[in-house]
């Protein structure tokens, strides 16, 4: 799979957007950058989210551009009129075959009151809290939300933005991270950190 990148800037994907009236907004490590307000690490791709009954209007916000489905980790054309299997979490999108890719939009689950953890649906979040704008009015992702996503890998650069983030995370997103993590990660190391940091949170009280 190639994976060169020539990310798209945020301000063009809203260019882009603008005219679209659907729900868009920024995931993954820029989605900690625009919580915490500045720029934490360099970023080699874009990631942005949406609802995945909104998909087709990709098709025109990407007019002509090369649009393709991520699946396990599989990439396959993705052309106006295909279905989109469930097993598709995400598009990615390029200007053409040739050029580096620009952009990759997480596909999230949920109905038009409340957003779905994709690895479990049991895993909610009333869909007016899933994101929250920055001061340049950009939306992006929840720390808690995207943080649970992170978990499952747990990188390095990833423990940095658990690091970075708890500090500033009120104690009603601690606890829902902290269940996240439970049913899905039981052992996770997160849940120590998380649970001490309520505890200092309380005593300083």
């Amino acid at each position: 799979m190639d994976a060169s990148w020539a990310p798209l800037s945020i301000s063009e994907a809203a260019r882009r957007f603008a005219d679209h009236d659907v729900d868009w907004w920024v995931a993954g490590g820029m989605a900690i950058d625009h919580f915490l307000g500045w720029e934490s690490r360099p970023h080699d791709d874009l990631d942005l989210e949406m609802y995945r009954s909104d998909r087709d209007v990709l098709f025109d916000v990407f007019e002509g551009w090369d649009l393709h489905r991520m699946s396990e980790s599989e990439l396959a054309p993705w052309r106006r009129g295909d279905p989109l299997p469930d097993t598709a979490f995400a598009i990615w999108v390029r200007p053409s075959p040739s050029d580096a890719w620009s952009v990759e939009l997480m596909l999230a689950d949920g109905d038009e009151d409340t957003w779905r953890y994709r690895r479990n649906p049991s895993i909610t979040l009333p869909r007016s809290q899933l994101t929250a704008t920055s001061k340049d009015g950009v939306a992006y992702c929840v720390p808690e939300v995207q943080l649970l996503y992170k978990a499952k890998q747990a990188r390095p650069k990833d423990d940095v933005d658990l690091a970075r983030c708890l500090p500033h995370l009120s104690t009603t997103q601690k606890e829902w991270l902290r269940a996240g993590l439970a049913t899905m990660h039981p052992d996770h190391p997160w849940i120590a950190v998380l649970d001490m940091s309520t505890w200092v949170s309380t005593e300083e009280r």
